[in-house]
């Protein structure tokens, strides 16, 4: 600890002032990281969208299961060295955020591949209906995430990833993969490079 540290704070102005400080300090570690996320995702959305967009089949199949789990695994990295040197109550905010995630996505997939088969949804309406139903709940969580820590990018990046999904619906095969890989990974990819560059 320096000599400034050491002090015990005159008043409680000058408290206030080394606490914003420490948050400061803090953010400026880790809030550039954030536009990493962005990043990985928006690639992946990308990839996928012009993978069945140009494509599809087998192909595309195998080309988006591997940019997703390249996304799980470069997350996770990200994730767990940005937790680095944070501990208490933002330690198990940030860890219950970031498994939230899988939970969700997975269990979306579970419940569209139950369903699948007893509406008799055939392959066609099944290649409209999954992705947006995969982008609308990405763009609900980054809404809620936005809301809930008043973080704006979050906020109106997740309600633009939402309508994306929406438009992707009244697009048909193959172009919502395009609308999708364009409109969610082009969005997230800007929002990535503004955080970095911020």
């Amino acid at each position: 600890m320096n000599e400034v540290d050491d002090r015990e704070p005159a008043d409680a102005a000058a408290a206030l002032r080394i606490i914003q400080a420490q948050q400061a300090d803090t953010a400026a570690r880790i809030g550039p990281r954030v536009g990493w996320f962005f990043l990985i995702w928006g690639a992946v959305w990308l990839v996928n969208g012009l993978l069945y967009f140009l494509a599809p089949g087998p192909v595309a199949t195998w080309g988006a299961v591997a940019a997703v789990v390249a996304g799980v695994a470069s997350s996770a990295t990200l994730g767990a060295r940005s937790g680095r040197g944070i501990a208490g109550g933002s330690q198990r905010q940030g860890l219950l955020y970031g498994l939230t995630w899988p939970a969700v996505m997975l269990g979306l997939g579970v419940l569209v591949g139950g369903m699948a088969g007893p509406l008799g949804l055939t392959g066609a309406q099944l290649g409209v209906l999954i992705p947006a139903l995969f982008a609308f709940v990405a763009g609900a969580l980054y809404a809620v995430s936005g809301a809930v820590w008043t973080y704006v990018a979050n906020f109106v990046t997740g309600l633009w990833i939402m309508a994306v999904g929406i438009a992707s619906v009244f697009v048909g095969l193959p172009g919502n993969a395009l609308v999708l890989g364009v409109g969610v990974g082009g969005a997230l990819l800007a929002v990535g490079v503004w955080e970095l560059r911020r």
